[in-house]
């Protein structure tokens, strides 16, 4: 259950659920969520767009490469590494480099596949 603030001249007077408000309080917390979610939205679009300019269909299918290029580095490794009975320290090392390198690749190109499935930004061909 979560448990919101209501009360008078901007102080919370007591709690209460979202159930519990009255017609018109649910109401004023819908409107406030929603003008909060676009201010949101406003502030990603804006800063996104400044930061990043260059991002493009061409750009973002680079990205796609290198991530597949990581991800494939990663698993030739791991699959190298399968055969050794004993990996030394170095082979282990090499082993979470490439992971490391991959898992943050990942998780960058889902951030950014999220920044243009949101319309944070406009891919421009």
């Amino acid at each position: 259950m979560k448990i919101i603030g209501f009360g008078k001249d901007n102080k919370v007077d007591h709690l209460v659920s979202k159930d519990m408000l009255d017609r018109e309080s649910a109401r004023k917390l819908q409107k406030f969520l929603e003008e909060i979610e676009m201010g949101i939205f406003s502030a990603n679009r804006e800063v996104i767009r400044r930061a990043v300019p260059e991002l493009n269909r061409e750009s973002f299918m680079a990205f796609a490469v290198r991530v597949a290029e990581a991800r494939a580095r990663y698993v030739k490794i791991a699959l190298e590494l399968s055969g050794k009975a004993n990996p030394s320290l170095e082979d282990i090392a090499r082993l979470r480099a490439a992971r490391e390198t991959n898992d943050e690749l990942v998780h960058a190109f889902e951030a950014t596949k999220r920044v243009i499935e949101r319309g944070y930004t406009i891919l421009t061909r």
